[in-house]
């Protein structure tokens, strides 16, 4: 791919459109911008490709030269434009000989370019999710077909873009309150949508583009042909959607679909001679046909027969209702050739409840991606010493951080409370009269072990020495009951993973701490609101040792000073000769424990032996992942950043 230097004296952005293909030229040398002629007098041509081969030599033909040629052609497509991913190798031929038919004959028009240092930006379809992993595939295209290609941009970025930058535009007075751009192409339909709020423009795209149109009308010609040139044609070559004059006749239905909305008609009208159509096919027709078809009609069809204009409001309907959700758009503005048929202002006004005033269309549709493409180039190309700044600044900032250190420190903050609050809903439930154990005792001992007087089966509370018996089997809530659940309780939390749970806690609190040191840099973009992206992170482990369970179950279970319980019960008494762990301990016994735990013990460890115990005892994996995961997050959110601080500031 080409790189802009200091000697590159000027950039052409390219829009191959589906339907339509347009360029700029804008000079990096401060000698302005225009549109080009891409044949002799026509800045805008058709996307078509002729394939022809003369004493075994191709050439190629583009827009009406390839119309004209088809006839002779070896090769000849219209509305061929796809993904790379969707292409055989026959259209990828085609896409480019297209490009190369183009470019060339932008050369042609303009010779001296040859010989000055220049690049090519190009254009494709807004859609992220299906177009921004093609993108390398669709440059290489491009670098196939002879083309200096130096980047690629959104196509109703572009649009944007240049509307915002066109002398009269009121798009900086609107987007505070959110301005839609859209791009109503042939093949797709793209959205750019921004307001003040916004930390990167809502870019998508649907594929429901205007060539569906004159697809419709076409079947619907040949399956309700009113004259016998229609009939036999569509017997002949309607389900050969490949053949010669299948192609052609569908690019005379494009020129007519254009002519019959741009020009408002009252009917739309198709004749041609059929012998034309038909000269390059083994069977050949004679003589002119045609049809027509009044404008109510046309919208008929194009509403119950093909669902077309039902299916663009729906997909304008969920654009809005998913992707802008509570977004407010106070204007929208249609560019994009396609955008001059009269139900795409409608809808548009309809779904966002606009007049015609905030709901303009632009003088020329056609133009305005090719020129955004120049335009917005130019604008990488003035902002491209800040962006590395700001990449290097980025850079800097993650490789010197604390990554080990500041991970720990929030799962060791999680795993100590996790720990705290674990113990305390223990002691709580003790105290509750919620852990107890049953023992069948006689005469309040059993095996040897006096348990002394228990609670009758069933009752929850002590109610007084009447329902305390001796004998039988019997709920003791007892400290020995206590040290089980605790073991318990911590020996099961080896098994689990505190990682899990501080994922979003480190997700927050990183990004964060990196955003506030890349703020500096920010500011030289003069944009300074920031909305954090989503960022999911994966991979983070945390887990405590089986000598961790022990040590904490050691400290509230041991006997002596210093051990939770021992302590607890010795607070009931001046001096406590033995530690009784079985008896019966009654409500108010219990609560003396649990108050006592909650005034001396509630943290278990003081802050300096937290710190031994969990350096010693937690084991912490995945922090390097976590890194990659938000470095490559980083770089993302810096690249949507830049892309918005250009539109935002450039020009202004």
């Amino acid at each position: 791919m080409k790189t802009i230097t200091k000697d590159t004296e000027f950039i052409i952005g390219i829009d191959f459109g589906h339907g339509e293909t347009s360029a700029n030229f804008y000079s990096l040398k401060g000698k302005g911008t225009k549109d080009l002629d891409i044949s002799k007098g026509k800045k805008v041509i058709k996307s078509a490709v002729a394939i022809l081969e003369q004493e075994g030599v191709e050439t190629i033909a583009v827009g009406d030269r390839a119309i004209q040629d088809a006839p002779l052609a070896k090769d000849f497509q219209v509305s061929f434009k796809k993904r790379p991913s969707q292409m055989n190798k026959v259209e990828r031929k085609r896409m480019v000989a297209f490009m190369k038919g183009v470019y060339d004959s932008i050369l042609d028009c303009y010779p001296d370019y040859r010989h000055r240092d220049h690049c090519v930006f190009i254009a494709r379809p807004s859609q992220d999710k299906l177009w921004k992993s093609e993108e390398k595939v669709y440059i290489g295209i491009a670098e196939e077909a002879g083309l200096p290609v130096a980047g690629i941009q959104k196509e109703s970025r572009a649009a944007y873009f240049r509307a915002r930058t066109q002398p009269d535009s009121k798009i900086d007075t609107q987007i505070d309150n959110g301005v839609l751009i859209v791009d109503f192409g042939s093949s797709t339909i793209d959205f750019t949508y921004l307001n003040k709020d916004l930390p990167q423009p809502i870019d998508d795209g649907v594929d429901l583009g205007a060539s569906a149109v004159e697809e419709a009308l076409l079947k619907y010609s040949l399956a309700h042909p009113t004259d016998d040139k229609m009939a036999e044609f569509s017997r002949l070559f309607g389900d050969n959607e490949e053949s010669n004059a299948y192609n052609q006749l569908l690019y005379h239905f494009r020129v007519k679909k254009e002519e019959f909305y741009e020009n408002k008609l009252s009917n739309f009208s198709f004749s041609a001679d059929f012998s034309l159509l038909t000269s390059a096919e083994s069977t050949q027709l004679s003589g002119f046909g045609g049809i027509t078809i009044p404008k109510k009609e046309v919208r008929r069809i194009l509403t119950e027969e093909y669902n077309y204009i039902p299916a663009v409001e729906k997909a304008i309907s969920d654009f809005k209702k998913n992707k802008l959700e509570n977004c407010t758009v106070t204007s929208v503005y249609l560019t994009g050739g396609a955008s001059r048929m009269d139900f795409v202002q409608e809808i548009f006004m309809r779904v966002f409840g606009l007049d015609e005033e905030h709901c303009p269309g632009d003088d020329h549709p056609e133009l305005i991606v090719s020129q955004g493409v120049a335009h917005l180039s130019y604008a990488d190309y003035r902002t491209q010493e800040k962006e590395k700044e700001l990449r290097a600044k980025a850079k800097k900032i993650i490789d010197s951080f604390d990554w080990e250190g500041k991970i720990k420190e929030i799962v060791f903050t999680n795993v100590k409370q996790s720990i705290i609050d674990k113990a305390k809903y223990i002691m709580l439930c003790y105290k509750d009269g919620d852990i107890y154990d049953y023992h069948t005792v006689d005469g309040g001992y059993e095996n040897g072990i006096y348990y002394g007087f228990g609670l009758v089966s069933g009752k929850k509370h002590d109610e007084g020495y009447s329902n305390r018996e001796d004998k039988g089997y019997l709920r003791y809530r007892n400290v020995e009951s206590l040290i089980k659940k605790f073991k318990s309780e911590f020996s099961s939390y080896t098994k689990h993973d505190f990682g899990t749970a501080c994922e979003e806690l480190v997700k927050n609190q990183i990004i964060s701490l990196i955003y506030n040191e890349l703020k500096e840099a920010f500011s030289k973009f003069e944009y300074n609101a920031y909305k954090s992206k989503s960022l999911s992170i994966s991979g983070l482990s945390a887990r405590l040792s089986s000598s961790g369970a022990d040590a904490l179950a050691s400290k509230f279970t041991e006997r002596g000073d210093g051990h939770v319980l021992y302590d607890a019960v010795s607070s009931c008494y001046p001096i406590m000769v033995d530690w009784n762990i079985y008896k019966y301990r009654l409500d108010i016994d219990r609560k003396q424990h649990y108050d006592y735990y909650m005034s001396n013990y509630s943290s278990i460890y003081g802050a300096y032996s937290w710190e031994s115990f969990l350096k010693d005892y937690v084991s912490i994996s995945g922090i390097s992942s976590i890194k990659s995961q938000v470095k490559s997050f980083v770089e993302e959110m810096i690249s949507e950043y830049i892309s918005y601080a250009k539109l935002a500031i450039f020009f202004k």
